[in-house]
């Protein structure tokens, strides 16, 4: 149990990080924290459907082209794609704004996916040294594989993916929405299987890798904020002269949850609470439910 429990709050605390800068990448806004710990927790709920189809089909040995961009980023992906489209598409202003909002609720549905992944990854790595007694060998597995598993994954793949479908969501014409999906689902395969085979090729490549991915996330990032109705609805009332062409009046994006004049979201425990109650209990005990859930899936095929 010891193990099992600082397994999964060691991935927790590994992702923590990269949760909160997405989720204050928008500086204009902060998306209500209800919705966002519903898409973290569907994320992590897509493990399940997941194991399901690879215990259904085989998706080859680790490190192969197959494994890492079908049997990972293929089934991976879809089945995000999916919950995504399930739920985070449906979602209405001022829920969703803007297509920055897309890039947020992505990414951290991503990271509920990734979190559950370092778990099982760094607990099932390390279990067989810490059964047989050796705390030599069980910190040296320990230490090699929490680092492997601190480099951010899917929440760029998807924050990247993220990009386009908040364009999707935004654009006119169903031809040009499912080019933009379209994009955005290759982009989230591509950059996940990738991922996979460098992660075997040295740790050198795919620090260069993440790097990579990372600076076309912020170069993203800096034009969608370019183009925010917030940034604009700030400029238009305190300088005026600024053409409104968004697909709400201005007052709807005024008053909207997040959004504080002159774009600076109210600092203080009311924000930071909720996390560090995710962290200690909501996030743990969602590992544990899926794992047990898992387990039983797996029984039941085997059996």
């Amino acid at each position: 149990m010891s193990l099992f429990l600082r397994s999964i709050y060691l991935s927790s605390g590994l992702s923590l990080f990269y949760i909160l800068f997405l989720y204050h990448s928008n500086p204009y806004r902060r998306l209500p924290s209800t919705t966002v710990t519903l898409t973290f927790a569907l994320g992590m709920a897509a493990v399940i459907p997941v194991t399901l189809i690879r215990l259904t089909f085989t998706t080859g040995g680790m490190g192969t082209p197959f494994s890492a961009y079908v049997g990972a980023g293929l089934i991976e992906e879809g089945v995000k794609f999916l919950v995504m489209f399930g739920v985070i598409w449906r979602l209405r202003f001022p829920d969703v704004a803007e297509p920055m909002d897309l890039v947020i609720y992505f990414g951290i549905l991503g990271a509920g996916f990734g979190i559950y992944e370092d778990f099982w990854y760094i607990f099932s790595s390390s279990y067989p040294s810490w059964i047989s007694g050796d705390p030599v060998h069980f910190y040296e597995v320990f230490g090699a594989i929490t680092v492997a598993r601190s480099f951010p994954g899917h929440i760029l793949f998807d924050g990247l993916a993220g990009y386009l479908i908040g364009y999707a969501r935004f654009c006119q014409g169903r031809l040009a929405q499912l080019a933009w999906i379209g994009g955005g689902f290759a982009i989230a395969v591509v950059t996940h299987g990738s991922f996979n085979m460098l992660a075997t090729a040295g740790r050198i490549l795919l620090i260069t890798y993440i790097v990579f991915l990372i600076g076309i996330f912020l170069l993203l990032r800096r034009l969608a904020v370019e183009r925010s109705p917030f940034r604009a609805l700030i400029t238009m009332l305190s300088r005026g002269g600024e053409r409104w062409s968004y697909p709400r009046p201005p007052l709807d994006y005024l008053f909207a949850e997040g959004f504080s004049w002159p774009g600076k979201a109210d600092r203080g425990m009311f924000q930071v609470f909720p996390f560090v109650l995710s962290l200690l209990i909501l996030y743990p005990m969602l590992v544990a439910a899926v794992y047990l859930v898992n387990q039983l899936i797996v029984w039941l095929f085997v059996e």
